[in-house]
């Protein structure tokens, strides 16, 4: 299993060996918020589910936000839903990248550590990677999103006991007198 770094072609080889596998598109343009569901569009790694820094990945406006900013953490119990949605399992290798050199996928790395999902990975060198390895590229379907097989859909993610603290600046300035 990978948890840190995956290769071009180490992730062609789990594509192949037909191992429990869940690939996540994570790319984003802040000045252009449908950017990155326009680069999906257009193309990704085959079987890729989109993963939105806006409608995924964060709670814009939601009253369980963990967090403030731009884009604040949702509660792990609304991320493990999607998570659930799309069809993620435990038992699962999940692998996320982006075209912006993992600035938004290591969110998304970050936050199914969180949740208690250790076997996840960046592509290292993210789509850039991808297409200099020669990988097989999708477009994708009407609705924009590919849909995950029935039998791998669950109500949620089962979430494990956080291991992964959230504080706020106020206490970590605190803490460093």
């Amino acid at each position: 299993m990978y948890t840190t770094l995956i290769s071009v072609k180490q992730l062609q080889a789990l594509h192949q060996s037909g191992q429990a596998l869940m690939v996540f598109d994570c790319s984003f343009d802040m000045t252009q918020a449908q950017g990155g569901d326009a680069q999906f569009a257009q193309s990704h790694i085959p079987g890729a589910v989109r993963a939105d820094l806006d409608r995924h990945l964060s709670a814009k406006g939601a009253p369980d936000a963990t967090s403030g900013g731009r884009h604040p953490l949702p509660s792990r119990e609304r991320f493990a839903a999607w998570l659930g949605s799309v069809g993620l399992t435990p038992d699962m290798q999940a692998v996320v990248y982006d075209r912006q050199g993992a600035h938004y996928c290591g969110r998304l790395w970050w936050m199914l550590k969180w949740v208690g999902h250790e076997n996840v990975a960046v592509l290292d060198g993210g789509w850039p990677a991808w297409q200099a390895g020669a990988g097989d590229i999708e477009c994708a379907n009407e609705s924009g999103t590919p849909q995950p097989s029935a039998q791998n859909l669950m109500p949620n993610y089962p979430l494990a006991q956080t291991q992964h603290a959230l504080i706020t600046t106020q206490t970590v300035a605190s803490n460093l007198g």
